[in-house]
Formats: C-alpha cells, sequence, structure tokens
C-alpha cells in the first residue's frame, strides 16, 4: 500500500474505527475519516503516528446531502478512493421485540443500515468510474444468530448483510469488491465496563478486524460477497 493510496474510514473516531484508521496509516495509505465532533477528530490526530496522512471532513452520515458532500469534498482533495471502511454504526440491546419501541427501531435502521446505504452508495458510484474498488461493512454475529432480546439491532444488522451481498453482486462487473465483517463481541472498554464478569480473552480485538480489512484490500482478488465471521472464541 502506497502513499497514493486513499482510503475512508467511516466512524474513525471511534474505538473500532481508531484501530483501522491506524492500521491503514502503518500500511501506508493516505486515510480520511469523518467526524462530527472536531474535538475527536483532534484526539485521533494526537494519537496516530503520521497525523501529516489523516484527513478529517465534518458529516453527518445518517443525511444525504451531507454524506454527498463528504464525497465530493474526498474526490475533490484526493482524486480517487481505493478503499471504504464503513465501521460507523450504533448498539442497542433492547428488549424483546414486542417491547420494542417505534423510535428505537427507527434509530438501529438509521444508524446501522440507512448509513451504510448512503455511504456505499456514494463510494460504489466513484468506484464504478474507477473500474476498480474495495468496500467494507460491519455487521455482527447477532445478524446469524438472532438471540433474544436483541431484535432491533439484529434486524438493522441482518439488512446490512444483504446490502453488502448485493453491491458485491453488482460490483463484480466494475472490479469492486465488496465483503461483510460479522464481529462476536469487540474488547472495547465500553464492553468490558457491562461485562465486568466475561471471559475478555473470548472476544475479538479491534486490531484483529483492522487487520483483516488492510490485508484484504491487497488480497480481494477471490474475495468478494464473503460474510468474515471474526467470532473470537465465542
Amino acid at each position: 500500500m502506497s502513499e497514493r493510496t486513499v482510503v475512508l474510514v467511516t466512524g474513525g473516531t471511534g474505538f473500532l474505527g481508531t484501530a483501522v484508521v491506524r492500521a491503514y496509516l502503518e500500511a501506508g495509505a493516505q486515510v480520511w475519516v469523518n467526524y462530527r465532533d472536531a474535538q475527536k477528530f483532534d484526539r485521533l490526530q494526537k494519537q496516530v503516528e503520521t497525523p501529516e496522512n489523516l484527513h478529517g471532513i465534518q458529516a453527518d452520515l445518517s443525511q444525504e446531502e451531507s454524506v454527498k458532500a463528504l464525497f465530493a469534498e474526498l474526490i475533490s482533495r484526493s482524486g480517487h478512493l481505493d478503499v471504504l471502511a464503513h465501521v460507523a454504526g450504533g448498539f442497542w440491546m433492547g428488549g424483546e421485540l414486542a417491547d420494542t419501541p417505534m423510535e428505537k427501531l427507527h434509530a438501529m435502521l438509521q444508524m446501522n443500515l440507512l448509513t451504510t446505504f448512503l455511504v456505499t452508495r456514494q463510494a460504489f458510484a466513484i468506484m464504478k468510474t474507477q473500474n476498480r474498488g474495495v468496500i467494507f461493512t460491519v455487521a455482527s454475529k447477532t445478524a446469524e444468530e438472532f438471540p433474544p432480546g436483541m431484535g432491533a439491532y439484529s434486524i438493522s444488522k441482518a439488512a446490512v448483510i444483504a446490502l453488502t451481498r448485493t453491491l458485491a453482486n453488482e460490483g463484480k462487473k466494475y472490479n469492486i469488491h465488496v465483503n461483510v465483517i460479522l464481529p462476536g463481541i469487540i474488547d472495547t472498554p465500553a464492553n468490558r465496563a457491562a461485562m465486568p464478569e466475561a471471559d475478555t480473552s473470548a472476544w475479538v480485538t479491534p486490531e484483529e478486524i483492522a487487520s483483516v480489512m488492510v490485508r484484504l484490500s491487497h488480497e480481494t482478488a477471490s474475495v468478494n460477497g464473503s460474510l468474515l465471521r471474526m467470532y473470537g472464541k465465542l
């Protein structure tokens, strides 16, 4: 990966996103992230070793015009887009579907499905003109297992899988490779706080997820439309 490689990491100021940003920077790429809070982007710049290769654009991924402006500025300043790592999303544990408020279902669909649709749609359109590109989305282990009490979240992430596989099929003739990562429980401070008695050695780390993205950004010739299950030891 060279300094000409352009990578967009959505949600790059979050815990998983920060690991993905670092991995691509260490691989030598120019990395772009969106942010809503300028202070979070400033913190991210201070956490990486090559801040000169990290670029930020303020954008709300749930708003169509904001997403369009994000990609327009990225292309205006970088000229092309090689990799999209769409890490942004949200979680709500909730309860049974019968007790799920409509606003919570809407929130999960907006944070997970809608943002994925808006962001991948713009990236795909750019990559079509280039006749090449790599896209990663992030779903969840729950999107295949559908545990009770997590319906709204699981449904939204299952929809992300469907969207990703559709894009993978549509991208074949344009040399665009699209894959979805399904983590189990990710080892983050928030998850450790929520589950203090859990065996964290069974969890997948953000660095492991980031490593897979970077590696497959090079080795995509035979990997497309895949569900990359990263369950750790769960």
